[in-house]
This record gives structure tokens, sequence and C-alpha cells, in this order.
């Protein structure tokens, strides 16, 4: 699948950044800015997200089969890559198909583990599942503006955070009417899929992988303590760094610190 991207920077390295579930490639726009002074950087949209392509296949082999194609078509031989929950469980998939064309890894709130039974926290309190059921039940197209709409959401999503970042994939159309950029029958049919996404796996023997930081925040209950076994069980080493007074959008709520770790994992 031919991805989306957007391009920063023109540094001899290149990081690739890879968002999470309802997000999009200009999420990620005001740490690219940090990052392209001294780093190319690539934001891609993932597969039925923001600008990609649609389908109804939506597994972490897909997607990372999605930066594969990618990085081919670019030329870019290896890379720093980074991604945030559902993105982060993509960019670790990656890693264990094409380990040799990762540089370093950047996992930011996820873990290599299955979030099944988890709800979406983090100033969230409805699961993943009842958030595609609420954008599912409202049809843009009979709407005029877009605060209509908000205001429906609001009735599920009381939190103006939450209904804002949901709110970004809302975008019109040439004829003038609304649409969700979601594929969102697409997320519901594989969404055990992307809870989960790891279960199936065995870290390669003999392989070595790339020196990896997960980011954590200190907030989120994304990634445990006792978790560092399942890291460690993948990925060898890792180091895990708490990020205080963050919750799992990490980069949005801690942004200065958030850079300040990630520049000097990088040695920037």
């Amino acid at each position: 699948m031919e991805l989306f991207y957007r391009e920063k920077g023109t540094g001899n390295k290149t990081i690739i950044i890879v968002h999470g579930l309802y997000g999009a490639s200009d999420n990620w726009l005001s740490v690219a800015g940090e990052l392209e002074k001294d780093f190319r950087v690539i934001l891609i949209d993932q597969r039925n997200h923001g600008k990609s392509p649609h389908s109804q296949e939506h597994t972490y082999q897909a997607m990372a089969e999605d930066l594969h194609e990618l990085m081919k078509k670019l030329n870019i031989n290896k890379a720093i890559l980074m991604g945030h929950s559902m993105g982060g469980k993509t960019v670790m998939r990656f890693c264990l198909e094409y380990p040799e064309m990762a540089e370093k890894m950047i996992v930011v709130d996820i873990a290599p583990k299955s979030y099944s039974s988890y709800a979406n926290y983090a100033e969230v309190t409805a699961d993943h599942g009842k958030i595609i059921e609420a954008l599912s039940s409202v049809d843009p197209t009979k709407f005029k503006n877009r605060q209509d709409i908000d205001n429906i959401l609001k009735e599920t999503f009381p939190q103006k955070r939450l209904r804002g970042f949901l709110m970004k994939n809302l975008k019109r159309t040439k004829d003038g009417n609304y649409e969700w950029q979601l594929n969102l029958k697409a997320l519901r049919d594989n969404l055990q899929d992307v809870m989960d996404g790891f279960s199936d796996l065995t870290p390669p023997a003999g392989v070595k992988m790339p020196e990896t930081i997960f980011i954590r925040g200190e907030k989120s209950p994304y990634i445990h303590e006792d978790d560092s076994l399942s890291i460690n069980k993948f990925f060898p080493g890792s180091q895990i760094v708490n990020i205080p007074g963050a919750g799992h959008w990490v980069h949005a709520e801690q942004h200065d610190l958030f850079l300040k770790t990630v520049k000097y994992f990088l040695e920037v």
C-alpha cells in the first residue's frame, strides 16, 4: 500500500514517525519541527487513517509491510523509527521483521503485549470499541457544521481533549460535506488484532535488535513495571524512561520533556 507521508528536514539520518490509533501524521508536526534541524523526518499516515488508502486488512504485519514498502520507495536503507501506541507496535513488528533496517527505535507508551481487556485511559474513560461505535453512529454528511457533531459526541465523551483529538478525523469533501477520514469499519473488524498483535510472535533467535528506548507516561497504565520482562524478551537491553506528569499522549502532555528525552537518546 502506498502511504501518504510528509517530509521535513534534510539531515543525513532519517527518522520515521508513526502515529497511533485515530491519529495521523499531522499530530506529530510540532515534534518533527524540533527534530528537522538535525534529521530528515518522515511522518506517515498509517493505512485506514489520515490521507492514506483504506483497506479491510488492518494488522501489524500489514502495517509493517506498508512501512517497508515506503522505505524502499524513498531509498531509505536504514532509519530511526519512532512509534506511539498502535504506531509503536507497528515499528516493533517492523524491527522484528527487518532489524537490519532499524538504526534505533523509540517506542512511546506501549509494550509488546496484548491490550485486549484494556480501556483507553489517559483522560479517556471509554474503551476503543465504544469510541469506534460512537463515531460510526454519526453520519457526518447530514451535518453542516462541526459544532453539531461535537455536541453529539459530547454526550458520550465529555472530555474536551478526547473529542478534539477524535474530531481531527472529520474533514470536508470536495462537494462540501463532512466525512470521517478513518476507515471505521476496518478498525472495528480488526480491533482484536490491534489490541493484541504480539501473542503469535516469538523473538528471532540470534538476531541483534536495534538500540531501543520505551518512553512511558507516568500517569499512563499502558506500560507496567513487570512489562520490562516482555520488553526485554523481544528487545534485549532496552531502556524504559518515565515522563512525569504525562498520560498516554506523552508527546503532547509533556512536549518539552519528551523531546529532551528523545534528543538525549539520539545524542543530539
